[in-house]
């Protein structure tokens, strides 16, 4: 029994160390807008996203929140198809080490995807009359991978860059671009 408390007292010892270098909690909240481009028939589109940073786990690894919005109104064969994606997710940066101003980082991350689609029957009418427009809409798990950089444009406000890849039911690479502002500065 003095052995299993033993474990457990260094245990406790340890993970509290582990979290001493932690600063979790509301640092930044901004926007960015980026290129999405999605594997076909969906052509190129623009998206929009809002991004939260929410602390250190360590001084080198990052957390961070989005949530993500694309679209894109597109034709195949006799339809006219849109579809959309809201990405909700969490991303963990790892900071490069370096000197200078620009900090580049690498990671990756989860997302809970909810993904829409339409289809409008613009050819021929059918002989019997039938409703051929159709509707779907999905809810799935996705992961990405990332890399970019931060760039301090004043105390208050940073300017980002990342290029992304996403894998779910659609998979897309995206280039963005953004700034986020510093809370509490």
């Amino acid at each position: 029994m003095k052995k299993l408390g033993l474990v457990l007292l260094a245990m406790l010892v340890t993970v509290s160390f582990g979290f001493a270098q932690a600063d979790i909690g509301l640092k930044a909240v901004g926007g960015k807008v980026g290129f999405v481009m999605p594997e076909d028939p969906i052509d190129n589109t623009i998206g929009l996203g809002v991004v939260v940073d929410l602390g250190t786990i360590t001084p080198d690894i990052a957390l961070q929140a989005h949530v993500d919005y694309w679209g894109k109104t597109y034709k195949a064969g006799y339809y006219e198809w849109t579809f959309s994606e809201i990405l909700i997710g969490a991303t963990a940066k790892y900071y490069l080490p370096g000197s200078g101003p620009m900090k580049f980082y690498g990671g990756g991350g989860i997302d809970f995807i909810i993904a829409s689609s339409k289809g409008k029957y613009t050819g021929p009418q059918d002989y019997w009359g039938y409703d051929t427009d159709v509707s779907d809409s999905d809810t799935e798990i996705g992961f990405h991978v990332l890399g970019g950089l931060d760039y301090p444009f004043s105390e208050s406000m940073t300017g980002f860059a990342e290029l992304k890849y996403t894998l779910n039911g659609v998979d897309f690479f995206s280039i963005s671009a953004g700034v986020k502002f510093q809370m509490g500065k």
